[in-house]
């Protein structure tokens, strides 16, 4: 892992991604708020994956209390594999894509995350729903170890499964996600969280099955 002090993001300018570094994986992530932008990255995560059942790392961050009662999703994020998608929700320069909604109910992916089903709540703030494909893979693992994963969050699991080392700085988690320009350091964390979660969501839905 690189220094703790240092965020691992590196920015492209001649294809705007930045690429999130993650123990030697490099995790392409694409930033916007513009719908046209979100309906791309869509077109290509469909044409790679289309008829087969994927499982997808889902988070969101939300906007702090002085800027919104209800603490709106301020960014969802998205991850396959080493792709990531943040999606500054409330900056969204045009209406909801209606890709992105027929994407979270389409029942041939499966989106995981801890808690997840609290961050799927918060995006029926924008019209987005999805379906009976959400599962929160805290759940999936605490009903197969009940005593090792008790009391474990997503850090715990993604280096106990996964073998992740995750970085979750307090301050970056209770910063302002409703900014127009994210930091370095906030674009690591909501890359981060939504890959570790698509990692565990994999070992348990699909390597664990295929082994069983």
């Amino acid at each position: 892992m690189a220094d703790a002090a240092k965020p691992a993001v590196i920015y492209n300018a001649s294809t705007s991604k930045y690429y999130v570094m993650s123990q030697g994986s490099a995790i392409e992530t694409t930033i916007t708020h513009k719908a046209t932008v979100a309906d791309e990255w869509l077109h290509q995560l469909y044409s790679k994956y289309s008829g087969r059942h994927t499982v997808v790392g889902l988070d969101t961050e939300w906007m702090l209390r002085i800027f919104s009662p209800t603490m709106k999703a301020a960014i969802l994020q998205l991850c396959v594999e080493n792709t990531c998608l943040i999606l500054q929700l409330c900056h969204l320069n045009d209406d909801v894509p209606e890709n992105l909604k027929k994407f979270l109910a389409d029942p041939n992916f499966t989106f995981v995350g801890v808690q997840v089903k609290n961050d799927t709540k918060k995006l029926r703030e924008y019209g987005l729903e999805c379906g009976n494909n959400v599962v929160d893979v805290l759940d999936v693992a605490k009903r197969d170890w009940p005593e090792r994963f008790s009391l474990s969050g997503l850090k715990h699991l993604a280096k106990e499964l996964v073998g992740l080392e995750m970085r979750k700085n307090k301050k970056v988690t209770m910063s302002d996600w409703h900014v127009r320009d994210l930091s370095y350091e906030q674009i690591e964390y909501a890359c981060i969280d939504a890959y570790a979660s698509y990692w565990i969501g994999h070992k348990l839905l699909v390597e664990d099955k295929l082994t069983s």
